[in-house]
This record gives C-alpha cells, sequence and structure tokens, in this order.
C-alpha cells in the first residue's frame, strides 16, 4: 500500500503567488487550497478547497469552517499564507482599509496558524509566509501595505523561536514585484505603468516556496528575499 502523501494547506490559492504554489505542491502533497473565490478555487486542481473570507471573523473562529476542515486530519506537512490585500497612498488609507490589510495579511495567518499548531507539532512541518521586499525596507505611498508585512516578518520571527523546539519550521518568502491580478491594481493606484516583463513571474515564487518545503529536515531557512530579474 503507497504511503499517504503529505499534507498541504494554501491560502490565497485562487489567484497569483497562492494559484502556482498551491499548483506545484499538488504534485506532491495533498493540498487543501483556501481563497476567496470559489470558482477559481476549483481550476486550481486541488485535493480539498474551502471559500473563506479572512478578514470574517467567524472563519477563523475556534468553531469555525477552517477549524472544522483542518479538524479531519491529524496532521498538516506545510502551510503557506499567501493571501494578501494591498492599496498605495497612504493620505487615502482609512481606517476600514487600515483594518481589512491587517485583517488579511497579518491577524488572518496569525490565527490560522494558531489552529493548525498541533497539527504541525505532529507532522514536525513547515510554515511559510510569504511576505514582501518591503518587509525588510519602506516603500512609498503605500503604508498600510508596507506595515502588514513588517508585521508579518515579526510574527514568523517570533513564532520561530517559540516552535523550533518543536521540530516545526517557519520561513519567510520575500519577493520583490510579481506579476499578479495585485500588482495590476497597485500600479494603477499608483498611477505607473504595469510592466509584467520587470517582474517576477508567480511560478517563480512557488518555485522558491519548493525549495524551501523540501529542505532537508536539518535545514531551517529563515528568510528567502528574491528579486525580479527584468528580462528585457
Amino acid at each position: 500500500m503507497p504511503a499517504a502523501r503529505p499534507i498541504a494547506l494554501v491560502t490565497g490559492a485562487s489567484s497569483g503567488i497562492g494559484r502556482e504554489i498551491a499548483r506545484d505542491l499538488a504534485r506532491t502533497h495533498e493540498v487543501i487550497a483556501l481563497g476567496r473565490d470559489r470558482a477559481r478555487l476549483a481550476e486550481v486542481g486541488a485535493d480539498r478547497a474551502l471559500a473563506a473570507e479572512l478578514t470574517d471573523p467567524a472563519a477563523l473562529a475556534d468553531d469555525g469552517p477552517i477549524a472544522e476542515l483542518l479538524g479531519g486530519f491529524d496532521r498538516l506537512d506545510v502551510l503557506v499564507h499567501s493571501a494578501a490585500v494591498g492599496t498605495a497612498a497612504f493620505e487615502r488609507t482609512d481606517a476600514a482599509e487600515w483594518h481589512r490589510q491587517f485583517d488579511t495579511n497579518v491577524i488572518a495567518p496569525a490565527l490560522i496558524t494558531r489552529l493548525a499548531l498541533p497539527l504541525l507539532r505532529a507532522a514536525r512541518g513547515t510554515v511559510v509566509f510569504i511576505g514582501s521586499g518591503v518587509s525588510v525596507r519602506p516603500a512609498r505611498e503605500m503604508g498600510a501595505y508596507v506595515a502588514t508585512k513588517h508585521a508579518l516578518k515579526g510574527l514568523a520571527d517570533t513564532l520561530r523561536l517559540e516552535v523550533e523546539p518543536d521540530g516545526i519550521r517557519v520561513a519567510t518568502v520575500m519577493p520583490g514585484q510579481v506579476a499578479t491580478p495585485m500588482q495590476v491594481e497597485l500600479q494603477a493606484g499608483l498611477g505607473g505603468e504595469y510592466r509584467p516583463d520587470d517582474y517576477l513571474e508567480p511560478a517563480s515564487v512557488a518555485g522558491v516556496v519548493r525549495f524551501v518545503v523540501d529542505a532537508g529536515d536539518d535545514a531551517q531557512i529563515a528568510d528567502v528575499l528574491v528579486r525580479p530579474r527584468p528580462r528585457r
């Protein structure tokens, strides 16, 4: 009887980076895809999918749908937090938008990881946070997004200290500009030009996540900064 495949949960799996990560991991893992768009999730080819809004506290509750889904497993080998939102212009970012970005980019990853910790311990699993180049340096007119990505890296670094004794690995993958729908929205908000040839491809970021996941059991990869290499 063949051995069961390892299990991976990927958030933001309905588009962009998360979609490519889920597709790549599906080659070797049983993938649980989490995202907002039910129709797009169905196209990812994951073994299981759950449509959920990460700004909804009920979705992240101890008795909510994500907890119920995780309750059907006895281990979780990989948890990838790719879901993210962002806008431009600090001056145009009101309270509701600050809450939306922090709820999606920081609080949801923290609460989902908390729900998954028993399963991650059972598997000596790997948690990957998709940060950004702005996790370690500022960028103009992206105040809320930059703040959330700094906070996310702080969360990852602190979590690593707490869970390393349990054999859980925690990594932050920090790509520069990526050719995604969010990049289109961002450039429109900045009044800039969307130039996909100047950006990373989502599949390239997925390849870096694969590198982290496949690292030897003796290796803890903490941070990976990935910069785009212009192709024109």
